[in-house]
């Protein structure tokens, strides 16, 4: 896998999101900054979701550890997680 900047990992994750796990909230609502929980875009089955995506585009496997609401809240702290994780591992 490449090394993407943020911007670019941030777009692709919001377009992903948007269109992939949305489900019934109105993809218009969904920002870079916005609460996924709160919003109900994130539930255990879209998380599985998305963590598979995670793996799968970008080869990056989120340990049980960084599974939690904090990580979770927004794309932006998601984004934020995938590159110190790639970071992690690219040090290794």
């Amino acid at each position: 896998m490449t090394d993407l900047d943020r911007a670019t990992l941030l777009d692709q994750l919001l377009r992903y999101v948007k269109d992939e796990l949305a489900g019934g909230v109105d993809p218009e609502l969904i920002t870079a900054d916005s609460q996924l929980l709160e919003l109900g875009v994130l539930d255990s089955v879209r998380t599985a979701r998305l963590l598979a995506h995670i793996r799968s585009e970008y080869g990056t496997r989120i340990p049980p550890l960084y599974m939690t609401g904090e990580h979770f809240r927004t794309l932006e702290t998601i984004t934020d997680l995938i590159l110190l994780l790639r970071s992690q591992t690219a040090s290794i």
